[in-house]
């Protein structure tokens, strides 16, 4: 006989104490837990969608066909309600968010996201392509049409016997991996507090802070209150019972594997409310089961999303937040957790035209917010499931009296709360401290001169190679507004992706540099006078330059798209919109490639010409600018009311490549030899990040992570 045990939850606790200090401790040498605390996250998910089938098949084919009517009947005004309580607090916390008056203007490139086919993320027909590429929603409604099926069938005894068997021993198996949560808890939050940036905690602290504001208030206060206005359950009661299932919710971030645990507690309360309804607790199985896999806790999900529009300084129109929540309820549909979280918010900002790179700092809010969101849909899962299961037998006390008092006090506290935070406004402005590509420079040792107009031409014979060594002068042809790839930094110093290049092919040939302005209605000609050696400046690949030109094995393929306003994004989603809408334009600018392109696919009396982008602002109120997408996002960045618009099908690809005049045979083979050496050595690469996506943080490397052992201790550097 054990004289002394200790709880689930005491331990889970002692777990996560004991992680909070070594991560303390020993900072980001608690990276080697990540990979421990990652097998334990797989290990919990090894019964999560054999359990969700065998769960909802069971739980629904159990029913009869009065009692699965009767679930949905009630069903719907439980959950609508949970949906209502979660959606007024998400506008309500994010009606406290301070807002930036400087939004960030640092870059970030969408990249190619799965765009979701809502038909064959809902429709399961062909259920072993859903299993093994774990589209969930599609499994829940397979597995939900089996069980009505089931509902229906007279002789289904054996095939419940051997379904409740299943999930027994699925159960019995959670109840293994169980036993080592305390363990995976330490793992998780020692790897989580001890490799977490401080500056990151910083930069998210406010959304952070009113995150947990919201969730904790509706799974502390409204929910267990909510339990006692309709119930004989005290509220104190409820959030005692519940809380081992919350703490499990917590550290795990798993609901799926919180689901027996719920089931049972429901069995004791309901066989405490009423010992002699054995219906009530063959019910409760399936009415779990349904409402687990609607999205609770992950509605949040557009709480960060409203907090990236505030970050970046995109605002979001009536139009796209009912976007949002459509787009966040369907891709949530039977979602087993953070997998599906990601690929949910990776969907919705890449269909609402916001950072894809926004996915980074999700990730960094994670071991703040996570736990809480699993929290939060615990705690509506089991409320929820109760209130369903004892309305099917009348057994809610529905005293209007009482629910308006209840209701009047749970609300008083919180409206005098976020009254006080949006009057006083203690928390930190949202603000993004991340460097924007426009303040990084390009440093180098070499001689640099830059011309405004184009100088005299000195006329030469022979290779261009040659003379480049020659003279040890490298004249490079540059158009100064095509950021990421050239542009003048705040500093007014000209940089970009582009100019890297410039400068190291400058370096390493030994010569001096010269930057000469380019047009591209010129470049062909300029190249032929031998006005520079060299264009490097997003020059795009098309069949008139190829005639008179010599090009270097292209660096880049980039998507063509439109620019246009936010509030005119949808005109232009399709190819077929466009076309049969007169009033739209396609704006591009003189001499650019783009022209051919845009007579290609749309009427010549459509087409509007800028003589530079600004002139988009200006022009292209009823159109949208034809571009590539790299030097779109870039220039989006400092005007933030447009946005990239892909329409369908695609309108095609623009290569852009390094020209250089057709007698110069040894300077190409040079090019080209350098570039395949460059991309060897990492260079290439590098520039990419920094420029093209923006990952200016290459430029100045974070700071180790602070901790006891390195900066107290000093044990270690």
């Amino acid at each position: 006989m054990r004289l002394f045990k200790i709880s689930l939850a005491f331990q889970m606790a002692i777990a996560a104490v004991f992680g909070i200090l070594f991560g303390l401790f020993l900072g980001d040498l608690c990276d080697v837990f990540a990979s421990y605390a990652s097998a334990y996250i797989k290990l919990l998910k090894v019964t999560a969608i054999p359990y969700l089938i065998g769960a909802i098949i069971h739980g629904v084919g159990q029913l009869s066909s009065s009692q699965g009517k009767l679930i949905v009947k009630r069903g719907v005004f439980f959950i609508s309600l949970a949906w209502i309580i979660n959606i007024l607090m998400i506008y309500t916390v994010s009606y406290l968010f301070p807002r930036s008056s400087n939004p960030q203007t640092s870059g970030y490139i969408s990249s190619d996201t799965p765009h979701l086919n809502f038909a064959e993320l809902l429709i399961p027909d062909n259920i072993f392509y859903d299993l093994t590429n774990n589209i969930v929603p599609a499994i829940v409604i397979f597995s939900l049409l089996i069980g009505i099926a089931l509902i229906h069938l007279k002789e289904k005894d054996v095939i419940m016997n051997g379904l409740q068997n299943l999930v027994s021993a699925l159960t019995r198996i959670t109840a293994w991996i169980a036993r080592i949560t305390p363990i995976g808890t330490f793992l998780i939050i020692a790897n989580q507090v001890g490799t977490i940036q401080l500056s990151t905690v910083k930069q998210v602290s406010t959304y952070v802070i009113l995150y947990l504001l919201g969730t904790c208030s509706i799974v502390f206060w409204i929910f267990p209150r909510l339990t006692s206005m309709l119930t004989s359950i005290p509220a104190y009661k409820w959030l005692q019972q519940i809380l081992p299932i919350l703490v499990l919710a917590y550290t795990t971030n798993v609901v799926i594997v919180c689901l027996p645990y719920i089931i049972e507690l429901l069995k004791k309360e309901t066989a405490i409310i009423d010992p002699t309804d054995e219906k009530a607790q063959t019910q409760i199985q399936g009415t779990v089961s349904v409402v687990f896999n609607l999205p609770l806790g992950a509605l949040f999900i557009t709480l960060f999303v409203f907090f990236i529009s505030i970050f970046y300084g995109l605002p979001l129109g009536f139009s796209s937040q009912i976007e949002l929540f459509v787009t966040t309820f369907l891709t949530n549909l039977g979602s087993v957790g953070l997998g599906s979280w990601i690929n949910s918010l990776t969907f919705i900002l890449d269909s609402l035209g916001l950072p894809i790179n926004a996915i980074n700092l999700y990730l960094t809010t994670l071991p703040f917010t996570s736990g809480f969101q699993s929290m939060l849909s615990a705690m509506q899962i089991t409320s929820l499931s109760l209130f369903i299961t004892l309305s099917c037998r009348n057994m809610l006390l529905f005293r209007w009296s009482r629910i308006i008092s209840k209701t009047f006090f749970t609300l008083l506290p919180m409206v005098i709360l976020f009254l006080v935070l949006k009057s006083f406004n203690p928390l930190p402005t949202i603000k993004n401290d991340a460097k924007s590509i426009y303040e990084l420079t390009i440093t180098s040792t070499i001689p640099v001169k830059i011309y405004k107009t184009i100088p005299p031409s000195n006329p030469f014979e022979g290779d261009t190679f040659d003379h480049i060594l020659t003279t040890k002068t490298l004249k490079v042809g540059y158009y100064p507004n095509v950021a990421p790839f050239c542009f003048y930094n705040v500093n007014n110093h000209l940089v970009g992706y582009d100019m890297a290049f410039a400068y190291e092919l400058a370096y390493d040939l030994g010569c001096k540099l010269e930057l000469v302005p380019l047009s591209y209605n010129n470049v062909i000609s300029d190249i032929e006078e031998k006005k520079y050696d060299i264009a490097m400046s997003a020059l795009s690949m098309n069949e008139k330059r190829l005639r008179k030109l010599s090009f270097a094995k292209s660096y880049l393929d980039a998507r063509l798209i439109l620019v246009t306003e936010e509030k005119m994004r949808k005109r232009f989603s399709s190819m077929e919109k466009i076309l049969n809408n007169p009033d739209v334009k396609i704006a591009v600018l003189k001499g650019s490639s783009y022209e051919q392109v845009a007579h290609e696919f749309f009427p010549a009396d459509r087409v509007i010409y800028l003589d530079h982008f600004e002139e988009l602002t200006v022009k292209g109120k009823q159109a949208a600018l034809l571009w590539e997408e790299q030097q779109a996002l870039a220039w989006i960045l400092k005007h933030r009311n447009y946005r990239i618009v892909i329409p369908s099908p695609t309108i095609g690809i623009d290569t852009l490549g390094y020209a250089i005049n057709t007698d110069s045979p040894k300077f190409l083979n040079y090019l080209n030899q350098w570039l395949e050496l460059k991309n060897n050595q990492g260079f290439t690469e590098k520039q990419y990040d920094l420029w093209v996506k923006g990952k200016t943080e290459i430029a100045a490397p974070q700071e180790k992570r602070w901790s006891i052992v390195r900066d107290v201790l000093h044990w270690i550097k």
